[in-house]
Parts: structure tokens; sequence; C-alpha cells
């Protein structure tokens, strides 16, 4: 009876502790959950926000069918001045990194071709195809180092009314500042986390950050959602789960005597436990609430709105919240009904979201509403909405930021680049004019000038007749100049569309137009292959070949003939030219100038010209969708190479 009654006590002790162990390890994981529920919230809007940028960027895009790298960086130092976290957008027209801000220290990355870049490409393809927003990453970046790159794809009208694609936004995102804005890499966190899901893959992904132990370690995992994936979080407490059983005083006590001694020892061994477990669940109570009274703190000095909502009755509200919709001091949100405060015109699309966010769990909604003040004043807004558990009940928890300045202050920037580009037509109308209305007085003085040589040339002494031989001379370059910047000055983006033609067209009515130069110098001039199907403008594309060709033609070595390679080869959506010669050649340094007005290397003593016919090249392939870069080197020649739409 008595070994009865003793296997009874001890496993009457040994049930009560392992509920109490069991009882811990949930209060743990439940205070765990409140914790990275926090940290993924937080996760979640610092990835997602710099990507709200690119809206403006791919709007300006759309509106002007294309944006000049002048006008990329000015666009983007101003939607990056909220942003600290983003170090760099750069945009790509097609596949090839054509403008990146701040060009310092990111010029690496210029010029760069995302098929070439077998860790980027499949991301960027998975963006052109699905054309949606991408993150990828972590990437390793040419420029160094390593970051999270969002990626937005841009299509335009294209003939019949058909998307193009122009090219992609990319936003390059600071890991560190986004980790720290997000506080996973606060020494003082009571948990170890870890990461994992690179390039949005969840779970099946490579480590992200944090020890891949954790994930084996029974850890508490969270998703965090991603425009077109997820990652996988896991965290466990600072120094692993607590562990149950019995403590050192506990396993030395033993019944040696009597049932009297028996019992009073159970009665005793039973009144600990009891106090151990009281004790204990005081102290998880105590706990939770600590838990509860920081996380409150953390929404009450949170620099956004916090709403949280059930069925349209708000539950909890911020002090920023009570800011931004200007509610009196002293007045409660709590209560009230949260689409009290939204406008009209916004309601059906919030209600929509909450919704969708209620109907699936772990969901992400995000979207612009107009919010309205107490006093009656329509703010904008951006709304980040999640599921949320109180009180074992769905609840919504809102994110609100308040856009109103930021809107307003991109519709003033609209509003500059609208002023910009009106300038620009006046510019460029007051070059063509001036250009046009200074023939005419030029061209009495050469022709007073030739006047004069051809009649005192010889009567007057050596000097005056080299006087008379400058000044003709100087007229002809003078007129050259003119009529060169009065050609430029017609340069316009409005010319008419492109058109699907054979390459070969324009560049055989360029070499029918440069057959005297060609038989006079020598020059010899090879097609390799079958010229493609491009979308470009015909007689600007003509007019591209035979600024090169003479180019290749004027700049020849005198001791060997001039041969000029003229072929294309496919480079993802675009074709690539090349115009090769075996001419003089440049420094590399100076490949850098030659595509500026009036950038001459040599003097007009050894080569005439006025420095203006690569600026025009320049200025007609960006025209037709496509870029132009050089490679030289002295005494070995050059060659030139342009890029321009596939026809298909």
């Amino acid at each position: 009876m008595a070994a009865f009654v003793t296997f009874c006590s001890g496993l009457a002790l040994l049930q009560l502790y392992a509920l109490q162990s069991e009882r811990r390890h949930e209060a743990a994981r439940a205070e765990l959950v409140s914790q990275l529920s926090v940290i993924r919230a937080r996760l979640e809007y610092n990835l997602t926000a710099p990507l709200f940028i690119t809206r403006g960027l791919v709007a300006q895009l759309i509106f002007h069918n294309g944006m000049s790298d002048a006008d990329f960086a000015r666009a983007s130092s101003l939607v990056m001045q909220d942003y600290e976290s983003i170090r760099n957008l750069a945009m790509s027209r097609g596949t090839v990194i054509t403008s990146v801000y701040p060009a310092e220290p990111n010029r690496a990355a210029l010029g760069a071709d995302y098929r070439d870049l077998s860790g980027q490409w499949p991301a960027v393809e998975r963006a052109i195809n699905s054309r949606r927003p991408v993150v990828a990453g972590p990437v390793n970046l040419l420029q160094g180092g390593t970051a999270l790159i969002g990626r937005v794809p841009v299509f335009l009208p294209g003939p019949g009314g058909e998307p193009k694609l122009f090219g992609l936004i990319s936003v390059v995102i600071d890991i560190p500042k986004v980790f720290a804005a997000s506080g996973i890499d606060a020494g003082s966190l009571p948990l170890d986390l870890a990461l994992r899901g690179r390039d949005g893959l969840g779970k099946a992904g490579a480590m992200i950050w944090g020890d891949e132990e954790i994930f084996r370690r029974s850890p508490v995992e969270m998703e965090v959602t991603l425009p077109d994936g997820t990652w996988a979080m896991a965290a466990i407490p600072k120094g692993g789960w607590p562990k149950g059983g019995w403590s050192g005083d506990d396993g030395e006590l033993r019944v040696t005597r009597g049932m009297g001694m028996l019992l009073f020892v159970l009665t005793a061994l039973v009144s600990f436990g009891w106090a151990v477990y009281a004790r204990r669940q005081r102290r998880a109570q105590r706990f939770m609430a600590e838990s509860e009274e920081r996380y409150r703190a953390l929404m009450e000095t949170a620099p956004v709105a916090v709403i949280v909502h059930r069925d349209g009755r708000i539950l909890f509200a911020n002090t920023q919240a009570s800011r931004m919709l200007r509610v009196s001091e002293g007045q409660a949100l709590d209560g009230r009904d949260v689409f009290d405060f939204v406008h009209p015109d916004s309601r059906d699309a919030l209600a929509e979201r909450v919704d969708a966010v209620l109907a699936q769990p772990d969901s992400v909604a995000s979207g612009s509403s107009r919010y309205l003040t107490a006093e009656g004043e329509a703010i904008e807004t951006e709304v980040i909405s999640t599921r949320v558990s109180l009180d074992e009940r769905p609840a919504v928890l809102s994110v609100v930021r308040d856009v109103t300045d930021r809107l307003r202050a991109e519709a003033e920037r609209e509003s500059l680049l609208e002023s910009l580009r009106r300038s620009n037509e006046d510019l460029q109308q007051f070059a063509y004019i001036a250009s046009h209305d200074l023939q005419e007085p030029l061209r009495n003085v050469a022709g007073y000038v030739q006047l004069l040589g051809r009649r005192y040339r010889g009567r007057l002494d050596k000097d005056a007749d080299e006087f008379i031989a400058f000044a003709v001379q100087g007229t002809k370059r003078m007129q050259e100049m003119i009529a060169n910047l009065l050609d430029y000055s017609r340069l316009r983006h409005d010319d008419g569309g492109t058109e699907s033609i054979d390459s070969r067209i324009p560049l055989d009515e360029a070499l029918a137009d440069l057959g005297a130069a060609m038989d006079e110098s020598g020059a010899v001039v090879e097609v390799i292959g079958t010229m493609p199907m491009v979308s470009v403008r015909r007689v600007e594309l003509a007019r591209i070949f035979l600024n090169l060709v003479s180019n290749a033609i004027k700049y020849r070595r005198r001791d060997v003939i001039a041969r000029i390679r003229i072929s294309a080869r496919r480079d993802g959506l675009n074709w690539v030219f090349s115009v090769a010669d075996n001419g003089i050649g440049m420094e590399p340094a100076s490949l850098d100038h030659i595509f500026t007005l009036f950038q001459r290397l040599h003097s007009r003593e050894t080569y005439e010209g006025t420095g203006i016919g690569l600026a025009i090249c320049r200025k007609l392939v960006q025209h037709n969708g496509g870029r132009i870069w050089a490679e030289s080197e002295p005494g070995r020649g050059s060659t030139f190479h342009f890029s321009l739409p596939a026809a298909d």
C-alpha cells in the first residue's frame, strides 16, 4: 500500500510539473509570436514602401513616352529624399542599364546588360514576363556590396496600341538600413532570429539573416510577404526554449518514514507544487502584461498612424492617428466608426481591401485612400492592412501614412517638368530662328569677303592676301556651324512614329550618298551578314549610318586602305549595330566626350568639321529608343556601337 501511495504521489508530481512546463512553453511561444508579429509588420512596410516611389517615375515615363538621363536624375533626386534605405535608383532601356542616380559611386553599373548578369537576370526576366514588381536579393552589386533590388517593368504603347517594353526602374534597397529600421539587428532583442527566402522563394530559398540552425529548433515561424514572393522568418527565445523538470530541492526529497510522514510530505509537495504553479502563472501574466505594455508603447511612438478595427469599430488608435485625423486632445478614437473618417470616394475600395484581408490570414493589402479629418479636410494616404488576432477574434491592423504633402510635391514637380518641356520647346524654336536669321547676314559677309579676295588678290601685300584668306575660311566655317546647329535644332522627339523596316535599306541609301567620298578616298565598306528588321524611323537610321561611315572615311590613316566593317548582333529585345574601322583611333579617355555638341579632338587644320556629327547620332539613337557608345585604341581604329529595338 505504501508503495502504491508513493507511486501515485510521484506520478501526480510528475504530471504537475509536465503541465507547468507545457504552460510555460505556451506562454513563451505566445510572447514570441507577439514580438515576431511586430518585427514582421515593420519589415514588410520597410520593404514595400520604397517601391511606392517608382509610381511617379513610371507615370512620367509613360506620359512622356520615355525619359532622358538628366530628367531621370532630377526626378530621382526628388523621390529619394524621404527614403534613407534607398541606395540608388536605376533605369534601363530594354535590359541595358542607361541611367543611375546618384551617379557616384554607382557608375560601374552603367552599360550593364541584365542578360549578362547570371545572378540578376532570372528576377529581371520574371518581372518582364509577369509585368509586375519583383523584389530580388540579397544581390551582389556591380558597384560593390549587396542589397535588395526592387524592379518595376515599364511598358509603353507601341504600334497598334500593343504594350511594348521600354525597360525597368530598379530600386536598390540598403539591407542594413532596412533591418535596422525594422529592429532586426537590435542587440537587445530577447530572441534569436533567422530569415531565409532569397529572391522571394520562402523556405525553399537561401539564408538571408541569422543562423540556419534556428529553423531546426522548433521555432515560431511566420511569412514576410513581398510583392512577388515571401521570406520565411523563424525565431526562438535567447538561450533556447525553457526546459521542464524537477528542481534540485525536489529531487532530494524522499519518503523515509511511516504513513504520517508520507502524507505530510505528500501534502507539502502538493502545496509546494501549486505554489510554484501559481507563482509562475502570475509571473507569466505579468510578463504578458509587460509585453502588451511594450507593444502599446511601440505603437504609440510609431511615426505613422496605426489603427486596429473590427466590424468598422476602432479598437485601438495611436497618438499619430489622432494627430493625422486632427482629433481634439482628450477625444478618443476608440469605439468610433473608422469609415466616418474615410472619404466617400474611397469607402468602397477600402471595404473591399478589409474583406480581402479578413478572408485570408497572413495576407497584406495596400493601396491609396482619401481620409477626412475631424475638421472635414480631405487628406491623401497610403494604407497597408493585415489581419491580426485580438481577444481571440480576427481584427484588421492598418498602417496609414499621410502622403498629402508628397503628392502635392509630385504635382508641383509635374508642373515644373511641364514648364521645363515648354522651355525646351521655346529654346529649340529660338535656336532654329537664331541660326536661320544668322544665315542671311553671314552670306553677305562671305560674299563681300570672297569678292575682296578675287578683286584684290595679288594687288595688296602678302599679309592682306593672307588676312582675306583667313576671313574667307572663317565665314565658311561659321556657315557650316550654323547650318549644323540649324540641323541639330530640327531634331525633335515628335517627328512621326517608328516603323518596322529592313535596316539594309537605309544603310544602302547612306552608302549611295557617300559614293563620291568612298571613290576619292579608296575606302572599302564591307557589310557582315544580314541586316535585321528594326523598329525605327528610316530617315534617321540612314542619317546615323551616313555620319558614322563618313567619320570613318575622314579619320582614316594615310598609309593603309580604309576598311570599314558594318555588322549587327541580337541582344535581348534589341539589335546592336557596329561600325568598325582601321583608322587613327582615339585615346580611351576621350570616349566620354566625343558625343558632346561641338566637341573636337583635332584641330581644324588637321581635320575639317564642326564637332556636331556624333552629337546628332546620339540624339537620333536616343530618339529611336536606343543608346550609342564607342571603343577605340590609338593607331588601331575605332568601333561605334548603337542599339535599336527589334521589330519582332
